[in-house]
């Protein structure tokens, strides 16, 4: 089957690049694809054979042999070709993409706000080359002006990255470890101790080097009483050439011609700028320092301070994926097989990556070309440690993963030193979150959850509530809260006569404490436990008992997930939970995925196909529109996903955000199940 060939693809790929449309109009002509994978380390078209294409017409469009292609495509040459399948076409290492950014264009137009010193930085040239070819630039420019660019980048303007104690520098097509020392004012010998895992002789563009701080000679160092004529600017974390030339009313220009070390590198947090008296205006919310030192607060990232940057989107990102595919145990296992089997902790993630692949194709059509580096991280940290030290790794504009919660703060540590946003799509533990303002973390915690329940249950109206804790795991921190709202603001009196009950039970005990429930009344019943047994039994305890009471039971999500409990039980319980999706059949926008998936992968789309494609589009779509400060952008942006809402907040100033929202279902009694809204609650 086409599926099943396409899924060994799906978990081998390491690095799959300019993600396109996997089906198209069927033809006799074979046009070459663009859509690339890093197989082990090696590159490979991967092209998807239309009706009527044979392998010799496929070997002569890729410019390679038909031996070549049976080489590394073993099923080939027993079973033959069908539509639909991919197949891996070797590409030459002369023509083996590094791992830089793309070609550049040869003409850029000027946009609002931009300075020739932000284009040259964004693309990776220097301002003497970008002067060169557009002389007049260097006096002004402007607003649809047409600059011209090199064909590629040069190496003159090094990126810089940096912590506490180090400077991380990316290295460049052409920079040895002498041309790196110099830059930095740093002796060779002591760059080479503290990066004993790389050759000085053979550096490769995209390796990252680390650079004691303490040994790096600054732009200039702290001023003395003898400089009068210029301020010295120390400059923060976050701030740019850009931004301090705007602050200081001149330009980017004027800075570096009296700070030269500036020509071949960036910022460093810390250091000292000189800014000409004669050529700069002092803002007067900056006090003037002794020694004619200024400081600047930086631009914090905290959320209140937050502004949606205009104009900021952007129409490329490079996207990691990091799922655990468990390609080495599904390879293993189908390696004497003369089908395909799917490893069972990988069928999921498998169903997300094909939701992924989707969003891609989607935002492709609105114009945003994406490569997506997918890794399988399995459940190992070494895996993923190597990933994040990858030489592909600075370069990422999101990082959509690790799904597990031990490999978190692995990936974490290395995306904030590249200031890389990460999104947690399922986990629903938030210690990474923790002073990462470009955390985001899908599924809400147990704490929203109560509190979302706690609000909810208030608008229920209901004659008797009952409380049926878990003897073993009482949720006391819930009944307490419940009891604070229920009761806030009632007399003494008011209280005494209202139908309020708490049953404590263990699972398995022969009988359930019925004395709470009243015949003639609606019994509002919440049970707060995710325990499994205890709530399997609760729950079929409970719809026994509704035979002759009338009851409405709220409980808690995973309790959908239990395979134990007859799905009749929650209709008969008039049953309400929250849940993070709900897949409407007849939404059109449902309909169309579905006829989508179905085309591309031959099968019916896993609820994990819906999510990783809302949670995939929702991001991509907002990198395209905002830039990396999509997430100053949050109360401005609601696009229509497939089966979810997003509500994204900041949980304390200066860590990351997340998702609140989440939609209250209800098993109806006529077995329906659907989303309850102020219409019908």
């Amino acid at each position: 089957m086409r599926l099943n060939k396409y899924v060994l693809f799906a978990i081998f790929a390491f690095a799959v690049m300019h993600s396109q449309q996997l089906v198209a109009q069927d033809t006799l002509k074979v046009n070459k694809t663009n859509n690339k994978v890093f197989i082990s380390g090696k590159p490979f078209y991967i092209h998807i054979v239309k009706r009527g294409q044979t392998l010799y017409r496929i070997a002569k469009a890729y410019n390679v042999t038909v031996e070549d292609i049976e080489k590394e495509n073993f099923n080939i040459k027993a079973e033959g070709l069908s539509v639909g399948q991919p197949v891996k076409i070797p590409i030459s290492k002369e023509k083996a993409p590094a791992p830089e950014k793309a070609d550049m264009p040869r003409i850029h137009v000027v946009d609002s706000g931009e300075t020739a010193y932000s284009i040259a930085r964004n693309y990776h040239i220097s301002l003497k080359n970008l002067y060169s070819l557009n002389p007049g630039a260097k006096d002004a420019i402007y607003r649809g002006q047409k600059l011209f660019l090199p064909e590629k980048p040069d190496t003159t303007t090094a990126k810089v990255l940096q912590d506490a104690d180090f400077i991380y520098h990316i290295i460049k097509k052409g920079e040895t470890l002498y041309s790196i020392a110099r830059a930095y004012g740093v002796k060779a010998r002591k760059i080479k101790r503290e990066n004993n895992n790389i050759d000085p002789n053979d550096l490769q563009p995209g390796q990252v080097i680390k650079i004691e701080k303490g040994e790096v000679k600054y732009a200039d160092q702290k001023p003395t009483a003898k400089k009068k004529k210029y301020y010295y600017h120390n400059v923060k974390p976050g701030e740019t050439l850009y931004s301090i030339a705007i602050k200081y009313e001149t330009t980017d220009t004027k800075i570096i011609e009296h700070n030269p070390q500036l020509t071949r590198r960036e910022l460093l947090s810390g250091e000292y700028i000189k800014l000409p008296k004669d050529e700069i205006t002092l803002p007067d919310t900056l006090p003037s320092q002794p020694d004619g030192m200024i400081t600047q607060t930086s631009d914090s990232l905290l959320q209140d301070t937050c502004q949606c940057p205009v104009d900021g989107g952007k129409d490329r990102m490079q996207v990691a994926l990091m799922l655990p595919l468990y390609s080495f145990t599904n390879d293993t296992i189908n390696r004497n097989l003369t089908y395909q089997k799917i490893y069972k902790r990988s069928r999921i993630f498998l169903d997300f990556y094909e939701g992924v692949l989707l969003a891609v194709e989607d935002m492709s059509k609105k114009g945003m070309n994406i490569d997506l580096h997918v890794f399988d991280t399995e459940n190992d940290t070494l895996k993923v440690k190597s990933i994040t030290e990858s030489s592909l790794f600075p370069y990422f504009d999101l990082i959509i993963g690790p799904v597990y919660s031990q490999n978190l703060p692995i990936v974490v540590e290395r995306a904030k030193l590249f200031d890389i946003p990460l999104v947690s799509p399922l986990s629903t533990e938030p210690d990474f979150l923790k002073n990462y303002v470009k955390g985001f973390q899908v599924s809400p915690t147990e704490h929203i959850l109560h509190r979302k329940t706690i609000a909810t249950t208030k608008e229920f109206k209901a004659d008797n509530y009952i409380i049926i804790k878990n003897g073993n795991r009482p949720e006391e921190s819930f009944v307490n809260a419940f009891k604070d709202e229920f009761f806030r603001g009632k007399t003494v009196n008011e209280i005494e006569h209202l139908g309020y009950a708490e049953i404590t039970y263990y699972a398995g005990d022969e009988e359930l404490n019925l004395d709470p429930f009243v015949d003639s009344l609606h019994n509002f019943v919440i049970l707060p436990s995710s325990d499994k047994a205890f709530v399997s039994d609760v729950v079929a305890r409970l719809n026994t008992l509704s035979e002759n009471h009338d009851i409405t039971l709220f409980g808690h999500p995973r309790m959908i997930n239990y395979e134990n409990i007859d799905i009749q039980f929650f209709h008969n319980l008039n049953t309400h939970i929250f849940n993070l999706n709900y897949i409407d059949y007849e939404s059109e926008a449902v309909l169309d995925f579905v006829y989508k998936h179905r085309k591309f992968f031959e099968k019916e789309p896993g609820k994990y196909a819906f999510y990783g494609y809302d949670i995939s589009y929702y991001f991509m779509h907002a990198y395209q529109l905002f830039g990396g400060r999509f997430y100053c952008c949050f109360d401005q942006f609601y696009p229509a996903l497939l089966q979810m809402n997003f509500n994204f907040q900041q949980q304390n100033k200066g860590s990351g955000f997340i998702n609140e929202e989440m939609l209250l279902l209800n098993f109806q009694r006529n077995y329906l199940l659907r989303p309850v809204t102020e219409s019908n609650r």
